[in-house]
């Protein structure tokens, strides 16, 4: 707990329900006649279109809750010594945001929806990130925080 308003944690988002049919759900409910990509269980994380599965943490700040998403492969990065592949160039701009976020934001964990947050590390000590909901920078930072050695994050432009 921090300060008494946030608490964050891992999320491994369980089997059920199917990732699919919260995804449908949530686009009939926007209007949406189909759907190009959901997101859906891979390795441990959520798995979206051909990009490598996000690392799940979700967390409750003032009372609301909140799904941070990271790239698995971003925060190796940042372990030394370790190798990994380069994810596609522009890969946060170009993220459909609504079809990823949607049916995750209204997964049954998180009673009363909860705001999306996917989560860029360009390098350094800075971090780009997408919501869907509110924003919270400091949370995402404290997640941050605890998956690297870094221990201040600034949230860049």
């Amino acid at each position: 707990m921090l300060d008494g308003m946030q608490s964050i944690g891992p999320w491994i988002p369980p089997a059920s329900p199917d990732l699919a049919a919260l995804a449908m759900d949530a686009a009939d409910e926007a209007g949406l006649a189909s759907l190009r990509a959901w997101p859906e269980l891979r390795k441990g994380g959520i798995g979206f279109g051909a990009l490598p599965p996000f690392l799940c943490w979700r967390g409750r700040e003032d009372g609301a809750w909140h799904l941070v998403l990271l790239q698995a492969r971003e925060v190796g990065a940042l372990v030394p010594g370790a190798r990994t592949a380069p994810l596609p160039a522009g890969w946060l701009d170009s993220l459909d945001l609504e079809s990823l976020a949607r049916p995750l934001a209204r997964h049954p964990d998180f009673p009363g929806g909860a705001s999306v947050h996917v989560v860029h590390l360009p390098g350094g000590e800075s971090f780009r990130v997408r919501t869907l909901g509110s924003a919270a920078p400091e949370l995402v930072a404290e997640v941050l925080k605890r998956t690297s050695h870094i221990q201040v994050w600034n949230l860049s432009d």
